[in-house]
């Protein structure tokens, strides 16, 4: 019993600790009224008034309320020497006295690191989040907070049972795919705003590729088609975008059926991995090393192309289902390549979902397989086509490497 309450006090001191740590370093550039001896001291005082709590009743809404005072009147005092002063430093102080008194139960004690670390992440990350806000358009943000009306208010709201036509019409599970994808989509969007294009064209591509590869590429085809002198380069950012693709697939397979993944790891991994190589290749060759670059994505979390998706998802899964039903295997097969030229995202979760349905999932894993070479090959076509014929020859050489390999890999699943 003792060890148990040792432990929970030293984990408390550690939070406190913790979050001190990162308040003393801008007590620099702030006039702030605690560090890390205070913080750990308010830590410790939030699980000691928790334990006095069960001897005394209401010692922790006392001991809580004595803490607001001291706090409030440091932060009279300090307002009334600065005519700028935050109020965060205080807030954190409270809300550290509630995470130390979490430490002494056994379910608080699993929580209150978790929410330690991200308080000291949003602490340190400040000078990044005001730039991100400076950089969000009233139209960006309207956009968010519709979808995340719909996401969080409406979702569960939606029936969660299969209707329509052979049943494969689920409203609260289409919906709740849609979620997901425009988030891993909106997470990409959101680095991209933070780091900016001028901070590092591999970077950018990399997180470009989460968005929307096919963006990145038609970006990429249109400053070639500027000057040719940074082809190379153009050739890196659009290969390590579309690699970025298979590895997005894993992802989404992972959550929605990880059933699949060791069958889909090979294919995925020898496209995704055989680009990425083949990018940093284009870079060592390139004199070159900078391009001001400027992709247009469209907020993923905006309401249009968040609902042409789920209906491109419904179609998806309605014929991958009527394919399987009438055509078996060759069907889906054919469905793949079909949607793969549109969107790779929608074919994905359909094929995980219809492989917890009955769907083999070698069939499932050959499917995604078909559509990420489809969607691929397309993204070949714009180089050539909005590019330049040069630019379209070396993404065509990569590309095809790439699409060897996955269709060798499918071969023998």
């Amino acid at each position: 019993m003792i060890e148990e309450l040792i432990l929970k006090i030293s984990i408390a001191l550690a939070i406190g600790a913790l979050i001190g740590t990162e308040r003393e370093r801008k007590q620099s550039q702030h006039a702030e009224f605690a560090g890390i001896r205070t913080f750990t001291l308010i830590s410790l005082y939030g699980i000691i008034s928790a334990y006095l709590s069960q001897l005394y009743s209401n010692f922790l809404i006392l001991a809580f309320m004595g803490l607001i005072i001291i706090v409030g009147l440091s932060y009279y005092r300090s307002s009334t020497r600065e005519e700028d002063i935050g109020i965060t430093t205080e807030v954190v102080a409270l809300v550290t006295f509630i995470l130390g008194a979490l430490c002494l139960s056994d379910q608080g004690l699993q929580i209150a690191p978790i929410i330690a670390i991200i308080i000291t992440a949003l602490l340190a990350s400040k000078s990044y989040l005001h730039h991100f806000i400076r950089k969000i358009s009233e139209k960006e943000l309207l956009n968010t907070l519709k979808f995340l009306i719909i996401a969080f208010v409406i979702l569960p709201l939606l029936p969660d049972q299969n209707m329509g036509p052979l049943g494969v019409f689920n409203p609260y599970q289409i919906w709740l795919i849609v979620v997901f994808i425009s988030a891993i989509s909106y997470s990409g969007y959101v680095a991209i705003k933070l780091i900016g294009p001028e901070r590092g064209l591999g970077l950018t591509g990399i997180i470009g590729g989460l968005v929307s590869s096919t963006a990145v590429t038609t970006s990429m085809a249109a400053r070639v088609k500027e000057t040719e002198l940074l082809i190379r380069i153009a050739v890196f950012a659009t290969v390590i975008a579309s690699s970025m693709m298979f590895f997005r697939i894993l992802l989404e397979v992972m959550v929605i059926n990880s059933s699949l993944i060791p069958l889909l790891l090979v294919p995925m991994l020898s496209m995704g991995i055989s680009g990425v190589l083949l990018a940093y290749i284009a870079w060592r060759t390139t004199s070159e090393k900078k391009m001001d670059t400027d992709f247009k994505l469209q907020n993923p979390f905006s309401l249009k192309p968040a609902l042409i998706f789920g209906l491109l998802f419904i179609a998806i899964l309605f014929l991958s289902t009527i394919a399987n039903n009438f055509f078996g295997s060759a069907g889906i097969y054919v469905t793949s390549l079909i949607s793969g030229v549109a969107d790779v995202d929608a074919i994905t979760i359909s094929m995980a979902l219809l492989a917890r349905d009955g769907v083999s999932p070698d069939v499932a894993v050959t499917a995604i397989t078909l559509a990420a070479i489809s969607n691929t090959f397309v993204k070949f076509l714009i180089a050539l086509f909005f590019g330049t014929r040069k630019f379209g020859k070396y993404i065509g050489f990569i590309f095809a490497v790439m699409i060897a390999l996955g269709i060798i890999s499918v071969l023998f699943i």
